[in-house]
């Protein structure tokens, strides 16, 4: 039998495979081997072979030796995530190398602050025919010292299989960072357990469904459409088990492909002309039906943006010194993107977050490399580099996402940004001189086009395409910019200098409307900013009614940038944090010191106020990569909540544990969710206080039960005994109430948190706690309803916890309201029928609303 040694790739602390912290290793579901934590930033090849693939993100390679082995080194973990930053490959594939050839160089400073680990893992991938044997483990290694042997050959090809059954399955892959190695080898090791063929086909590439190496090296990405054949007997059934795992994500977080909704058609008066050319003749008044990106109401004149593509030389001065070109303007705009990065001012969170992913684009790999090898076929930089981004613009194009497609306005800005540092012109589309009514009016914007725009110049954006999640629109939403886009070309024919009123609340932008119409949007405007400053200067002052009911105003936080945003706005606590952020989209659950720096960040931003941490609440629509849960026919009426926390007590024991630390000590409260007994509040409960005594916790710590199933608000009284206080959540209460699933488009809606049912629920919710005394608060999306607050305290709510947003205007309405008249108001809806009745009440009773 014959015998490969192997030596060690790289440099450092050698260790068994299952220390790393990835289950596709640690479990060897890849393969046999062994990790070395590093110390040197080369990768080098183990034995002489050839290089069968390299990782597009250049973390990997694949190493076929003499005897047949192919040998995977794969650096760090979930360093996929990076895109080939840090990484430079220093062979190609179907190169020969000698045992100790320079593979890969890394920066191992960077891989140290941005990979959630170093462990390099060296692992045999076809591993059947072979048997890892002399490991050299726990010490030191040296670059070249030998590391392990394998034993064996590479098993001989399978006979063909007697069955001629052939099936087919087509899906979507869902996989953020593609076909990497954790999804792929798990792909193969349930492939392996059918005795047929199996293969896997995409954009016109087909790779052994066995083979952990034959997948990475197909390329496929994240909304690729992937074909599974199978040949042999029970093939129908493989086919689709296998398709099965592949929508699941392979034990990868799968990111959805979300349908675009069909957009609003265009009024009668855009829609006869719209293929015409000719401006929009002043006199008339036209409408234009959009989609709103970003709320409110704005009147100005349209400001033209017209995207002149410079005339580009296509021949280069040499490829030395087109390549120094190249690299110069790269450099310029990586300082552009850094200082934007930094600046201060309105919309700066949501600035900060696009500008940083224009950083990553401008260092992708697929980007710089696509444009270096045009420059090699002799074109300029400025070529080179457009018709880099025109090719990954036109893949994100024809994957036929919507979501990807507004990506491209970032491809494109990053385009034109490199351009203009070549060749001197471009610079910035939109006029250094503003007045400060403009209304951009363009065919689409780009996030540059409104990064270097003093926001007091900006009245308004109405753009022909673009969509509601795109960058520019979030841009505009963080400077509080009203946006319509999508409202066709009849954009195009708005002349430059046309009176203008873009309604960001309805989708609606008006060209030449008449004077009468245009003052009575001035007043509007007028009052609604006086409006909304009078209530934010306020905003930080307690709130009470009229006749003096203390009425507590939080804010729902999701992730630690909120917690500023909602004290800002004058939150006086945290009603809601939900935890998911720290779960959801990683393939390990996240560490109690993780967990306690966040929360940490989170209460001491809200400046001492409560913070009421919601448990984890997964399940259902929101599944764990490496919380395996059981398949089920209604996730929503499985294991969520609380449930999923009682079945994995070690997980929650670790987040309790966070919170504990939190100081100061009981700053932080406790909210289980989804709780249907007293006995899982118990439960919860007893688990607590071990926990708070082994940390030598004195204090009392506040626990309450999230009512959120008819059943709870039935048997409030039950839980208010076991209980601390009690928070409703509308959202699902109103979904199980009515049996409406809030994911189906069907009857989504249709669900009305202001239903009388919905209603009374909370009524006996309110009964049920104040034979206790406890308190109980709304953290659903009605409590950010104006017209919800008179009903939720006339049923004796006494605490709301809203988005930080609408906080200021919310304290200042329960200032002019009294008990009575919402206790009233509460009772007189309860006897209604439907939610437009409540509504119709409320608005009648006040009229500003």
């Amino acid at each position: 039998m014959a015998t490969l040694k192997l030596v060690s790739p790289i440099a450092g602390w050698a260790t068994g495979l299952e220390e790393v912290p990835d289950p596709a290793f640690a479990q060897r579901m890849v393969g046999d081997g062994i990790a070395v934590d590093p110390t040197s930033p080369e990768l080098r090849a183990p034995c002489d072979g050839v290089i069968v693939s390299v990782h597009a993100s250049r973390h990997a390679c694949t190493l076929r030796s003499d005897s047949g082995a192919e040998i995977l080194l794969h650096i760090g973990v979930d360093t996929v995530d990076l895109k080939g930053e840090g990484f430079t490959v220093r062979v190609r594939e179907g190169q020969s190398v000698r045992t100790g050839d320079l593979l890969i160089s890394f920066d191992l400073d960077l891989l140290a602050r941005k990979a959630r680990s170093l462990v390099t893992s060296m692992v045999v991938v076809n591993g059947e025919g072979y048997t890892v044997t002399d490991r050299v483990q726990d010490r030191t290694v040296a670059v070249g010292e030998p590391l392990l042997s394998i034993a064996g050959q590479a098993p001989a090809a399978l006979q063909a299989p007697v069955s001629t059954e052939t099936a087919e399955q087509r899906v979507r892959l869902l996989i953020p960072h593609g076909l990497h190695a954790r999804p792929a080898a798990a792909f193969s090791r349930h492939a392996r357990l059918h005795a047929g063929t199996v293969t896997l086909s995409g954009k016109e590439r087909t790779a052994n469904g066995k083979s952990v190496v034959a997948l990475m090296g197909l390329g496929a990405r994240h909304g690729d459409t992937l074909t599974i054949t199978v040949r042999g007997e029970q093939a129908e059934r493989v086919a689709k088990e296998l398709a099965e795992l592949v929508i699941s994500g392979l034990g990868d977080p799968v990111h959805p492909i979300a349908e675009q909704p069909a957009a609003a058609p265009a009024p009668e008066e855009a829609r006869a002309t719209e293929s015409s050319t000719l401006p929009f003749a002043p006199g008339t008044e036209v409408l234009l039906k959009g989609t709103i990106a970003a709320p409110g109401l704005a009147v100005g004149h349209a400001v033209r943006i017209v995207d002149e593509q410079p005339e580009l030389s296509e021949s280069g001065r040499g490829v030395a010194e087109e390549q120094r070109r190249l690299g110069e303007a790269l450099a310029s705009v990586r300082r552009e993107l850094e200082a934007l990065v930094e600046k201060e001012g309105a919309g700066a969170a949501a600035r900060t977050e696009i500008f940083r992913a224009h950083l990553s684009l401008l260092e992708d790999p697929e980007l710089t490399d696509a444009a270096s090898q045009e420059i090699s076929a002799g074109r300029s930089a400025a070529w080179a580099w457009r018709a880099a981004v025109e090719q990954h613009v036109k893949v994100l194009h024809d994957l036929d996402d919507p979501l990807l497609a507004e990506r491209v306005g970032d491809l494109r800005d990053i385009g034109r940004r490199v351009i203009a540092q070549l060749t001197g012109k471009g610079g910035s589309r939109v006029p250094a001189e503003l007045p400060r009514d403009a209304i951009l009016v363009a065919d689409e914007l780009l996030p540059s086009d409104l990064a270097a725009v003093p926001p007091d110049r900006l009245a308004a954006l109405c753009t022909a395409r673009g969509g509601p999640t795109s960058h520019v629109a979030i841009l505009a939403a963080g400077m509080g910019i009203p946006a319509v886009v999508a409202v066709g070309d009849a954009a195009l024919r708005v002349p430059d200098g046309a009176a203008m009123i873009v309604d960001g609340d309805r989708g609606e932008a008006r060209v030449f409307p008449p004077n009468e119409t245009l003052e009575a949007t001035v007043h509007a405007i007028a009052a609604r900013t006086a409006r909304r400053e009078a209530n934010l200067a306020h905003a930080h002052e307690g709130c009470r009614t009229a006749d003096g009911v203390r009425i507590e105003v939080f804010a729902n936080v999701g992730r630690p940038g909120d917690a500023a945003s909602a004290t800002a706005k004058g939150a006086e606590g945290c009603g809601l944090l939900r935890t998911e952020f720290l779960f959801l989209e990683r393939v390990t659950a996240p560490s109690e010191a993780e967990q306690a720096a966040q929360y940490q960040e989170i209460a001491d931003a809200m400046r001492g106020h409560p913070v009421v941490i919601r448990t984890l609440d997964v399940g259902g629509d929101k599944p764990l990569a490496y919380l395996p849960l059981p398949k089920e026919e209604n996730p929503v009426l499985g294991l969520r909540g609380v449930r999923v926390s009682l079945r994995h007590p070690d997980l929650l024991r670790a987040q309790l544990r966070a919170i504990l630390r939190v100081k100061p000590v009981g700053v932080c409260r406790i909210l289980v969710p989804m709780v249907t007994s007293a006995s899982e509040m118990r439960a919860v409960r007893e688990i607590i206080e071990d926990e708070r005594e082994a940390l030598g916790i004195t204090e009392p710590i506040s626990v309450g039960a999230m009512i959120e199933v008819p059943v709870a608000a039935v048997l409030a009284d039950r839980l208010a005994a076991e209980a601390d206080f009690l928070s409703i959540g509308t959202n699902d209460l109103t979904q199980y109430a009515l049996a409406m699933d809030r994911g189906n488009p069907h009857v989504a809606a249709q669900l009305d948190g202001l239903h009388p049912g919905v209603l009374r629920l909370v009524g006996q919710a309110v009964e049920g706690a104040r034979k206790h005394g406890r308190p109980v608060a709304v953290c659903g999306g009605i409590a950010s309803d104006p017209r919800a607050a008179p009903l939720l305290i006339g049923l004796g709510v006494t605490e709301l916890s809203a988005t930080p947003a609408v906080v200021p205007d919310l304290k200042a309405f329960i200032r002019t309201l009294t008990l009575p008249q919402c206790v009233e108001v509460a009772r007189t809806a309860l006897r209604f029928e439907s939610g437009d009745e409540v509504r119709a009440l409320v608005t009648s009773t006040w009229p500003g609303l």
